[in-house]
């Protein structure tokens, strides 16, 4: 087991394997070791942290692998976070990888760090995470296990690069010696192998999910948000003859449970725990120790031997459920209300649903859903009322044609609720 990322040694093993796809194009593992090779010839790098701007395309596997040819610490970055960076790099000596002009070299210090990389900033401020190479080489082989990989020749994700699962799937499958098929919503690959996807819910839902209909599509993984059981029927309906998993886990985690979902899902559960992984729960908030943990924050020298995570959940007979974040419960008069169990329900009448508190001068929290749906209200109504308690059901409901996602496409209740509270929604 290597510490340092080494992609030499698999070329060595895989040379003439297919690794990269990319605009129809296939390119073997040696052919993209010269394409590394071209890159690394062509810039000198200075400084021991390199940043480089995410695409899902040739050339950003190549410079990402060159980087660390260099001996360097790739910062991977979308084009619209570049503004910030002065400020959230300034305790390192960095470079555009554009900057790699030829120029005087200065010697690199080589750092076992596989990659920096930026969180969404959906729950706080922005701010970049270290990941070495050792933790994710670990949750590889867990990976392969887990998800039956010997049984697909071809691995693709829907996630941005700039992303944690977006990189994970990547390097998962160089290391394994697939064929990572590059993806975008403009540019849609035609598989010519077996493929295991791996994508998050928003990509299952009939606006982003063509991907799907490739008949080389052979396996899905889902991360990166709840899974609903009733996405999980359609799925089923829709792709009889696609195997279905779940994967929970986070940037910071990487992996925590995963489970098959081949006869459905059980409501908030998110299945059992990858091999070493140790839960702790205080009121139900999830804490996890293993050895699939991220290197901390930039900027701190701590070792990290467990990460806080912000879900609340518990563990029973060998399954982790979880019933959202701590952030996201809506303290309803004194009442812990779990959104997730309200959107569960409305979702089986509605297109899609969400549920969020906003603050209200006699219950501390009023609940209130958003949902898209052509269902009047007294019908929403009657359901919660024959499902739930008073005292958890819905205040207000907002009626949209289509829920509103974040820049990374996710939905944050925290703010949809900022939105509501500046008037957005009356």
């Amino acid at each position: 087991m290597t510490r340092d990322f080494d992609f030499a040694k698999l070329v060595q093993k895989y040379q003439n394997k297919t690794a990269i796809v990319d605009n129809g194009r296939a390119y073997n593992y040696g052919e993209l070791a010269d394409k590394v090779a071209a890159v690394y010839k062509a810039h000198q790098f200075n400084a021991p942290y390199v940043v480089l701007i995410a695409q899902s395309n040739l050339t950003f596997i190549s410079q990402f692998l060159a980087i660390h040819k260099a001996g360097c610490v790739p910062v991977v970055v979308n084009q619209r976070e570049a503004p910030q960076l002065d400020t959230l790099l300034s305790a390192i000596d960095w470079q555009w990888l554009d900057d790699c002009a030829v120029s005087k070299k200065k010697p690199i210090t080589r750092s076992n760090l596989l990659f920096l990389g930026m969180t969404s900033g959906t729950t706080g401020t922005p701010k970049f995470y270290q990941r070495d190479w050792l933790s994710w080489q670990l949750g590889f082989k867990q990976c392969e296990k887990a998800f039956e990989m010997t049984d697909y020749a071809g691995v693709m994700t829907t996630s941005p690069m700039a992303t944690s699962l977006g990189l994970h799937s990547l390097l998962l499958s160089l290391y394994l010696g697939k064929t990572f098929y590059c993806y975008t919503r403009q540019q849609q690959q035609q598989l010519t192998s077996a493929t295991l996807v791996y994508t998050v819910p928003i990509f299952m839902t009939a606006k982003y999910r063509g991907w799907a209909d490739d008949a080389q599509v052979k396996g899905v993984v889902s991360c990166g948000g709840e899974l609903t059981p009733s996405l999980v029927r359609d799925w089923h309906r829709l792709y009889p003859q696609q195997a279905l998993y779940e994967l929970y886990g986070a940037s910071e985690t990487s992996l925590i449970a995963f489970q098959n979902l081949m006869h459905g899902k059980k409501v908030n559960q998110v299945g059992r725990l990858f091999a070493d992984v140790e839960l702790t729960f205080t009121n139900q908030h999830i804490t996890v120790a293993s050895p699939y943990l991220f290197s901390g924050y930039l900027g701190s020298t701590q070792k990290i031997t467990f990460v806080e995570t912000d879900d609340v959940g518990d563990y029973q007979d060998e399954q982790l459920f979880v019933y959202g974040r701590a952030s996201d419960v809506i303290n309803h008069g004194g009442n812990k209300i779990y959104p997730s169990q309200l959107e569960t329900i409305l979702q089986t009448i509605t297109t899609a649903a969400v549920v969020f508190g906003v603050p209200d001068s006699t219950y501390g929290e009023k609940i209130v859903a958003m949902v898209v749906t052509n269902k009047p209200l007294d019908k929403l109504q009657m359901v919660m009322a024959e499902q739930t308690p008073a005292y958890k059901r819905p205040s207000q409901y907002i009626f949209v044609s289509e829920i509103p996602k974040t820049k990374q496409q996710k939905i944050s209740r925290t703010q949809l609720a900022l939105r509501y509270v500046a008037g957005e929604w009356t």
